[in-house]
C-alpha cells in the first residue's frame, strides 16, 4: 500500500510503542493515510482524464485549423473564380459592343461614302463636258468632300474613345455621356425607328470611366429595342429623364414591359428579358458597372413598359 511520507514515518516511530494508545493512533493513522492514498489516486486519475481532455481539445483545434485552412482555400478559389466568370462575361459583353460598334461605323460611313462618290461622278461628268472648271466649283468639292471626310474621321474617333482603356477616375458629366452614348448607336436606333427624347435641362457629375459607364446606356436601349422587337411595337420611345436633386437618371419606355415572373431577377446573371432566355448578360454588367461608379440599378414596369433607374449612392 503507498502511504504519504510523513503519515509513514509517524507509523515507524508508533511501531516501537506496544501501549493500546499508541496502537489506536497508529490504526488513525493508517485510516488517514489510507484515505489519502485513495484521494491521490483519484487526483491522479483525474489528471489523467485531463490530460487526454486537452489532447483530445488539441487534436479538434488541429482538425479545425486545417478545416478552416480548406475552407479559407476554398472561398478564395470561388473568388478568382467568380471574378474570372466576370471577366470572361465582360469581354464578351466588349466584343459584342465592338461587333455591333463595326455595324454601326458601317453605317455612319455608307451616307459619307455615298455622297462623296456622287460628288466625284458629278465632278467627272462636269469635266467631260468642260474642260475649264472654275477655282470655285472645284473649292466647293473639295470643301463638300473634306466635310464627308471629316464626318467619317470623327465617327473613327469616337468609337476609338469608348473603347480606349482609362485606369483613373475622375467626374464626368452623365448628360455629356448619354448623348455621347447614344451618338454611337444612331444608325441602329434609326435603323428600327426608336426615338429618343433626353431631359437637356438637368445634369450632375458621377466618378469613374465614361467609356465604361457608357455600357450600362448602349446595354438599357438594346434591352429596349429587344423587347420593341419581340412585342411587335410600331411606335417606339424612349424618355431619359436627369434628376439633378436626387442624383439619379430614368430610362423610360413603352416595349411592354417586363415579365413580372423574372423582374425581380432581371440583374441576375443569365436572367433575360428575351423569349429565348439566351441572354441576361448586359443587365448583370450594367448593374455591376453601376455598383463600380457608386450607384445601383432598379427597373419596375409602367403602364406602357419598363423603366430603369440608376440612383447614385450618398
Amino acid at each position: 500500500m503507498i502511504y504519504n511520507k510523513k503519515f509513514q514515518e509517524l507509523i515507524d516511530k508508533l511501531s516501537t510503542d506496544e501501549s493500546k494508545e499508541y496502537e489506536s493512533i497508529k490504526k488513525d493513522i493508517q485510516t488517514l493515510a489510507q484515505l489519502h492514498d485513495k484521494k491521490e489516486q483519484r487526483l491522479n486519475k483525474i489528471i489523467k482524464l485531463s490530460d487526454q481532455q486537452q489532447m483530445a481539445i488539441l487534436e479538434l483545434n488541429e482538425e479545425l485549423d486545417s478545416y478552416k485552412e480548406n475552407l479559407e482555400k476554398k472561398v478564395e478559389d470561388e473568388i478568382k473564380k467568380q471574378k474570372e466568370q466576370e471577366k470572361i462575361l465582360y469581354e464578351q459583353s466588349r466584343l459584342a459592343s465592338i461587333a455591333t460598334m463595326i455595324d454601326a461605323v458601317a453605317h455612319q460611313w455608307v451616307q459619307p461614302l455615298y455622297l462623296l462618290t456622287i460628288q466625284i461622278e458629278l465632278l467627272n461628268l462636269e469635266a467631260e463636258k468642260n474642260s475649264g472648271l472654275s477655282k470655285d466649283r472645284i473649292a466647293k468639292f473639295k470643301e463638300e468632300s473634306q466635310a464627308q471626310i471629316e464626318h467619317m474621321k470623327q465617327t473613327l474617333i469616337n468609337f476609338r474613345e469608348f473603347f480606349k482603356p482609362i485606369s483613373d477616375q475622375f467626374s464626368f458629366s452623365l448628360q455629356e455621356t448619354i448623348k455621347e452614348a447614344i451618338e454611337l448607336i444612331k444608325p441602329d436606333l434609326k435603323h428600327h425607328d426608336i426615338h429618343i427624347d433626353i431631359d437637356m435641362n438637368s445634369d450632375f457629375e458621377i466618378k469613374g470611366n465614361p467609356n465604361e459607364f457608357k455600357h450600362i446606356i448602349i446595354n438599357l436601349i438594346n434591352n429596349a429595342k429587344e423587347q420593341f422587337l419581340n412585342n411587335n411595337i410600331n411606335k417606339r420611345e424612349i424618355k431619359i429623364n436627369i434628376i439633378k436633386d436626387k442624383k439619379r437618371f430614368e430610362m423610360i419606355d413603352n416595349a411592354g414591359g417586363i415579365d413580372e415572373s423574372i423582374i425581380d431577377k432581371i440583374f441576375d446573371l443569365y436572367i433575360s428579358s428575351k423569349d429565348d432566355q439566351s441572354g441576361g448578360m448586359g443587365l448583370y454588367l450594367s448593374q455591376q458597372i453601376a455598383k463600380k461608379h457608386n450607384g445601383i440599378l432598379s427597373v419596375t414596369n409602367t403602364k406602357d413598359g419598363a423603366k430603369f433607374t440608376f440612383q447614385l449612392k450618398d
